[in-house]
């Protein structure tokens, strides 16, 4: 399975629908976390890591499923990558 990373960026939301968006992509097997070398990291808001047998475009799709319905009026910003490997400086959970 294909690891992922995918950047949502929704508007005019509430922690309530934030909560609900957490959930979503949780379900998608994306979380908002990520493993290290030393220690479980957490990513920037509204950054997921995960793993998925869906490709890449059908991947985002379901994505922006997801993030749509907490983004009204105006559509949410998705962007997803599939990952070979990372680097980089983050908080441990």
């Amino acid at each position: 399975m294909p690891d992922y990373l995918a950047r949502v960026e929704i508007f005019r939301a509430n922690s309530e629908e934030y909560v609900g968006l957490h959930e979503g992509m949780e379900a998608l097997g994306l979380k908002r976390t990520i493993e290290g070398q030393n220690a479980m990291n957490k990513l920037p808001i509204g950054t997921y890591y995960g793993y998925s047998d869906l490709d890449t475009q059908d991947l985002s799709k379901r994505v922006l499923e997801v993030a749509r319905p907490f983004s009204l009026p105006s559509e949410p910003l998705v962007i997803v990558s599939q990952s070979l490997g990372w680097a980089g400086w983050l908080e441990p959970v």
